[in-house]
């Protein structure tokens, strides 16, 4: 996770911001927490800050979807004045999830996401609030062959 992170920092360095065409690259830093809830109890099991906290996306910005470097899903999202505002649900037998965040249509600009997962026994938060700024997209395609 360091080689990446030392990766990723020195190509952000060495390339300029660009979009490609209909598309933005951006990358994201957050601080935030990750806790998980035992159900039905509403026991904490554990709580602790972010793991992985850093994002680089690839905006389509005709399409209105997203992908992040890490899932090659791609996920709606919508626009509102200055705002990319992503917000997906799940709803599978004994699994359920929403996972949305905001982040800048020009950035620089503060981004946020709140992110939660539920099963029979367990529920778990991820959120976060940060701060993306545009990237090249070669930085977005070197990490995402990682």
């Amino acid at each position: 996770m360091k080689r990446l992170s030392t990766l990723l920092s020195a190509l952000l360095l060495s390339a300029s911001p660009a979009s490609a065409g209909d598309f933005l690259y951006v990358f994201c830093e957050f601080n935030g927490t990750n806790k998980i809830t035992s159900l039905p109890s509403g026991k904490v099991i554990s709580e602790s800050p972010l793991v992985v906290d850093t994002l680089l996306l690839k905006v389509d910005l005709i399409n209105n979807k997203m992908r992040s470097h890490a899932v090659a899903k791609w996920t709606d999202f919508r626009i509102k004045g200055n705002q990319i505002i992503s917000n997906d649900k799940v709803n599978m037998k004994g699994f359920s999830s929403q996972v949305g965040g905001v982040m800048p249509l020009n950035p620089p600009g503060p981004s946020t996401f709140h992110n939660w997962f539920k099963t029979k026994t367990e529920y778990q938060v991820i959120k976060g609030e940060g701060e993306c700024r545009e990237i090249d997209s070669s930085v977005f395609e070197e990490a995402s062959k990682q």
